[in-house]
């Protein structure tokens, strides 16, 4: 059964007009068996929502492509790790986009809720290009992020998981 979208927008990508599609996710049995190329996580710490920088590009959330040989989760996981010096206590899927590039290639990446932890300081990303963190408030996010309509999706629906994270946790 094909599933229809929830939101569309399009964006620049290195010169290429990357059209995305947002499907949202309510509980860890329905995702989907797709190629995840990349996980990314709307974390929660003390409150606030982690949003990375880098020196060559715009803000983001934290998370990036899968490893061979690894799963969504553990791609979490490490990313996590590495982009902030956090560990991931609980995670609930919020949803995948899928992303077309004008020659027709497909990647899907998906969006998870993370409750997170602080390990330490951070002093660098390990495997990438991160140069720091902000935390802020979750209804700011789309304004750094820049997702348009999907991330006000992306960010309905962290809302709603947060919650329901939070009262199971009780």
């Amino acid at each position: 059964m094909k599933r229809e979208s929830e939101a569309k927008n399009s964006f620049d990508y290195e010169g290429r007009k990357i059209t995305a599609e947002w499907f949202s996710v309510r509980s860890k049995t329905e995702i989907p068996d797709l190629p995840w190329q990349q996980v990314y996580a709307i974390g929660e710490i003390d409150g606030k929502v982690p949003i990375v920088h880098y020196d060559d590009r715009k803000d983001n959330l934290p998370g990036g492509h899968t490893e061979p040989g690894e799963n969504m989760e553990e791609t979490l996981r490490r990313e996590i790790r590495e982009e902030l010096n956090m560990r991931v206590l609980n995670w609930e899927p919020i949803g995948y986009q899928k992303c077309t590039s004008p020659d027709g290639t497909i990647e899907y990446q998906f969006r998870v809720f993370a409750r997170l932890e602080k390990i330490g300081e951070f002093t660098g990303d390990v495997d990438g290009s991160v140069i720091g963190h902000s935390l802020v408030n979750i209804d700011e996010v789309n304004s750094h992020i820049k997702y348009g309509n999907i991330g006000e999706v992306m960010i309905m629906r962290a809302k709603d998981v947060g919650n329901f994270i939070e009262k199971e946790a009780r």
